[in-house]
């Protein structure tokens, strides 16, 4: 039986490949990331072609060729067609870290984003039990509701039914907290999906928010959070010194525009307390940026949901290299209680 590839498409950031192929007898579904994501390659048993060993074929493994799922482990210990390209489609969680296969109506194998940890690299409808190349694949629960919800999600952009509404909703919601906005820059260089920046200017500073970013929820938050549907849409926000020029405040409006697509480029998330890298303050002091959703000039902005999730607003505060690693050491908590006030508004 000649190899060959079923299917080959891009997840909705270009960044992970799904493929599916048949190769030494089987059928296979994988993710494969970019370099630049470190999110590796990841890959599933969809269905034996020929008849099913009595065990799993270590060998084949170690040659790099594709194993057969073990007889215990397979509904058609005979072997199965192969599926037909034109039956295949893939379904991405808007995430774009997790992916179903389906055949037709069927979905036939899940790659979510927890797989490759502990032994486990996904499910397929062909197996049973829990066996090594896969699991049985459930018949509901979340994991399956997930990939329905993808399906509306996707379905909701065909139709334009998420934007402008869901946009449109945020915008008000940072309105009501922080005042109107001067100026509004397209920050999503007609890609998907569709992204701003506001700059409002107020009385302690000047404020720069995106609105758009949580039109798609953050990857991997559900692998360090019971609480992931309150954590995993954001925008971003900072307030910069009135002191500061025009194009300063531009400048850093274009670093904090880059951030908003800094979760689906390397498949992690941000949160408060999280602290990364940022050489936009103007004072050279300042190496990073420490996270916090409530800022104490301004407050917190609630109110906005999207696709019945709540969004939260997380600020961007100048910290130094010596600070960052105290939040390292310490947690974040024991960072954000020594930063003097003026802190919130001076960079």
């Amino acid at each position: 039986m000649a190899d060959e590839v079923l299917l080959e498409e891009y997840n909705p950031f270009g960044n992970i490949q799904a493929v599916v192929e048949v190769a030494s007898g089987a059928c296979y579904f994988y993710l494969v990331g970019e370099p630049s994501t470190e999110f590796g390659t990841r890959s599933v048993w969809v269905r034996n072609l020929v008849a099913a060993p009595n065990g799993l074929d270590v060998v084949a493994m170690r040659d790099g060729r594709a194993p057969l799922n073990p007889r215990d482990h397979t509904r058609e210990p005979r072997g199965a067609r192969a599926p037909r390209p034109s039956d295949l489609r893939v379904v991405w969680l808007p995430e774009g870290n997790g992916a179903a296969l389906f055949e037709r109506d069927a979905m036939v194998a899940i790659i979510p984003p927890w797989s490759g940890s502990g032994g486990f690299h996904g499910y397929a409808a062909a197996c049973v039990g829990e066996g090594p190349l896969a699991w049985e694949m459930p018949r509901d629960g979340e994991v399956i509701e997930r990939f329905r919800d993808a399906e509306r999600y996707w379905a909701g952009w065909d139709t334009d039914a998420i934007w402008p509404d869901a946009g449109d909703a945020v915008i008000e919601s940072i309105h009501a907290a922080l005042g109107r906005h001067s100026n509004y820059y397209a920050i999503d260089g007609g890609q998907w999906p569709p992204k701003a920046a506001l700059r409002i200017p107020r009385p302690e500073g000047t404020v720069f928010v995106t609105a758009g970013v949580s039109l798609v929820p953050q990857p991997t938050v559900e692998l360090y959070s019971d609480d992931w549907k309150a954590l995993r849409r954001i925008e971003l926000a900072a307030m910069l010194p009135l002191s500061w020029p025009d194009d300063a405040v531009k400048t850093f409006g274009k670093y904090l525009s880059a951030q908003s697509r800094l979760p689906w480029n390397v498949y992690a998330w941000l949160g408060a307390g999280h602290t990364i890298p940022c050489d936009s303050w103007r004072n050279p002091r300042y190496t990073a940026a420490l996270l916090v959703r409530d800022h104490p000039v301004v407050g917190s902005v609630e109110g906005a949901k999207v696709l019945g999730d709540p969004v939260s607003i997380l600020w961007f505060v100048p910290i130094t290299d010596s600070e960052r690693q105290l939040a390292m050491d310490e947690g974040s908590a024991a960072l954000e209680r020594q930063l003097p006030r003026d802190r919130w508004t001076d960079a």
